[in-house]
């Protein structure tokens, strides 16, 4: 299984762009850690999908409903092609990594939009 180095271009709720290297998103809960380096995770339908960096061009929040606690997404992949998910509601749910100033950490719900600035294997 390749590992990449990604970097991602993150906009916050407020419109604060960071771009945040050696990414990491969180699903770890109390009992424990789960971290998906490879992409992030969204339902379709009933099925689970993880979305692969590699393959993402952008991705942007585009409704939330507070009352299911649910996140919908349009994902732009570099094909071209556009799909809506919804994001996986499972444990912190917190991307991590390292922006210019040192470790940084945000809650998915808090992200307004996602691109993928790269995202290529890293090197040995």
């Amino acid at each position: 299984m390749p590992v990449l180095a990604v970097d991602l271009r993150v906009m916050d709720g407020a419109g604060i762009e960071v771009v945040v290297k050696d990414i990491s998103i969180d699903y770890g809960g109390l009992l424990g850690t789960d971290k998906e380096v490879e992409g992030i995770r969204v339902s379709r339908g009933a099925a689970l999908e993880t979305a692969k960096w590699a393959d993402i061009d952008s991705m942007t929040i585009t409704g939330r409903d507070a009352t299911q606690k649910l996140m919908t997404v349009e994902i732009a992949l570099r094909s071209g092609k556009k799909v809506n998910a919804t994001l996986v509601r499972k444990g912190r749910m917190t991307l991590v990594g390292r922006s210019d100033l040192g470790d940084y950490s945000i809650d998915l719900e808090k992200i307004k939009k996602i691109l993928v600035v790269s995202a290529a294997p890293s090197k040995p």
